[in-house]
């Protein structure tokens, strides 16, 4: 902000904090290179790379390869901007970091992709929605703090993204309500799975015959100053490094900062230690600090990312998930280890994850009782409620035979016994919920829409932590996702898309938008990179 230049220092609020830098400066003779000395030293601790940083790069006299346009990323926002490059004429090259393309964020994702304008919703005569009512409930539910223009960018085109995955294959899918939303507009696929996605893009990507390389993350940005432009990238590992042009431009769309619990403890110490940590195998951040680094992009809304109340952990900070939603749309109840309801059922999910930090042992519970259990298994498969990415029907039975996460027991009593919970706390919140259901008055938290007494057992629960899945930061672009430099006007030939992207979820992320933003952003950037302008018209 220019209030803290003119003082003479300037703080870097990009860095995490044990990385912020405080440079001491003349106003007169604040620039980008003074900016970039301090970035590039604290990307320097941040995440050492495979060459010595440094400001300045060097761009090659001869190239390895050359495209016209470099994808950065092979996950439903990268392989979407590929195709979309390819289609409009470009040569493409991918160079991804992980080892395939199911090794991504999209893949572990639940299949749901939020889309304004689709043909599906156009279909049905009782959804009036339109682009601006999308984008206000993102900006409402992230506490307006998400950044108008990718918002923009994503309502807009989402209808457009979602119909070219129908026109090329996706499997079956349906529409849904989904909390968070005004409007029915999350496409659901019917198998619960983002694999769906991934397979479509996967197959036009061997259509189109586009060079894919993986086990290749990029080291380097080459950046022409005088022109403003990204001109190409050095990819690669182990001595094993490709210096390829890009003529046109890169897009990257290399994930956010989940992948590993060293990862996302070392962006966001808030969640240091805790819950399951998720993501693909590539999302560590270090790719957006190559770009810190070499072109100067300042990072934002870092401290921001989207954590799940429903992670089962296994193996230290691994785990699948619960969808608990179903089980308490058919009467169950969430409850804390003092055998306590402490938020109302119907929040949207994202926003009761803080609320867990209060509870004892920073998890909470979900119960129900038998009559529960086999009205929510008419509404979804046991695999599909407990168990994403990875859990089948036969892993979750066997986890309640374990009684060490997910309980199922005759009593009350039992359950108390064998989980934990308080059994005082239990017997007193079961009487008040059973009250509340009768008199459809709930004085603890405010629901009328309570159907079902919790009765005889067996009764079923699962303990869950949070599920920390999604990173709500990276780096700032336009509306038409080019990436702004560090005086926050845009870098020519650099376009960014899905999870990489700061400010589209805001302060919390509302369900189904992080896909359809990946592969809307994607489906976007890989046409604006070939120059692409829309008309007045469209």
């Amino acid at each position: 902000p220019s209030r803290q230049i003119a003082s003479g220092m300037q703080r870097l609020p990009f860095l995490q904090p044990e990385l912020q830098v405080v440079t001491v400066m003349n106003a007169q003779n604040f620039s980008r290179r003074s900016f970039l000395g301090a970035a590039a030293a604290a990307a320097a601790a941040a995440a050492p790379l495979a060459h010595a940083a440094s400001v300045k790069q060097e761009i090659p006299a001869q190239w390895d390869m050359e495209a016209d346009v470099v994808v950065l990323g092979a996950g439903g926002a990268g392989l979407m901007a590929a195709c979309q490059a390819h289609d409009r004429g470009a040569k493409v090259v991918v160079f991804n970091k992980g080892g395939s393309s199911y090794h991504t964020g999209t893949n572990l994702c639940g299949g749901l992709f939020t889309a304004c304008g689709s043909r599906m919703q156009k279909a049905d005569p009782k959804i009036k929605d339109d682009w601006k009512a999308f984008a206000d409930d993102i900006i409402a539910y992230g506490e307006h703090m998400s950044l108008k223009e990718p918002v923009y960018g994503f309502t807009k085109h989402s209808g457009e993204a979602f119909d070219w995955l129908e026109d090329h294959g996706l499997a079956a899918h349906h529409l849904e309500p989904y909390a968070g939303h005004t409007n029915v507009r999350a496409h659901r696929q019917d198998s619960f799975k983002g694999r769906d996605y991934i397979d479509v893009l996967e197959k036009e990507i061997k259509a189109r015959k586009i060079e894919v390389h993986h086990r290749m993350p990029v080291v380097k940005m080459y950046f022409d100053e005088a022109a403003n432009r990204v001109v190409g990238v050095q990819c690669g590992r182990e001595g094993n490094f490709i210096n390829c042009r890009a003529k046109m431009g890169i897009v990257m769309a290399t994930g956010g900062i989940t992948g590993t619990p060293e990862s996302l403890d070392r962006w966001v110490p808030s969640v240091a230690g805790k819950g399951v940590a998720i993501g693909g195998e590539g999302n560590d951040g270090s790719a957006m600090m190559v770009a810190v680094r070499d072109v100067g992009t300042p990072l934002s809304h870092m401290q921001y990312i989207a954590s799940y109340p429903c992670g089962i952990v296994v193996n230290g900070r691994s785990g699948p998930y619960c969808r608990w939603w179903f089980i308490t749309g058919q009467g169950g109840i969430l409850i804390n280890k003092n055998g306590a309801r402490f938020i109302t059922e119907r929040e949207g999910i994202c926003h009761v994850t803080p609320k867990l930090a209060g509870n004892p042992d920073g998890c909470h519970y979900v119960l129900a009782d038998q009559a529960t259990w086999e009205r929510t298994l008419k509404k979804i498969k046991l695999s599909a409620l407990v168990g994403l990415p990875s859990w089948s029907e036969e892993r979750v039975l066997a986890e309640f035979k374990k009684q060490e996460n997910l309980w199922k027991c005759d009593t009350l009593e039992e359950l108390s016994k064998e989980s934990g919970v308080s059994l005082e706390g239990l017997k007193k919140q079961i009487e008040i919920w059973n009250k509340a259901v009768e008199t459809k008055v709930d004085n603890q938290f405010g629901r009328t829409d309570q159907e079902w007494q919790i009765g005889a057992g067996p009764y079923y629960m699962i303990r869950m932590f949070p599920w920390n899945n999604l990173s709500c930061g990276g780096v700032r672009v336009t509306e038409e996702f080019q990436v702004l430099g560090w005086d926050m006007k845009p870098v020519n030939g650099f376009y960014a898309a899905g999870e990489t992207v700061a400010g589209v979820h805001g302060a919390f992320y509302c369900g189904g938008n992080a896909c359809g933003f990946a592969h809307t952003s994607g489906f976007m950037a890989g046409k604006y990179v070939t120059g692409f302008k829309e008309t007045k018209e469209a």
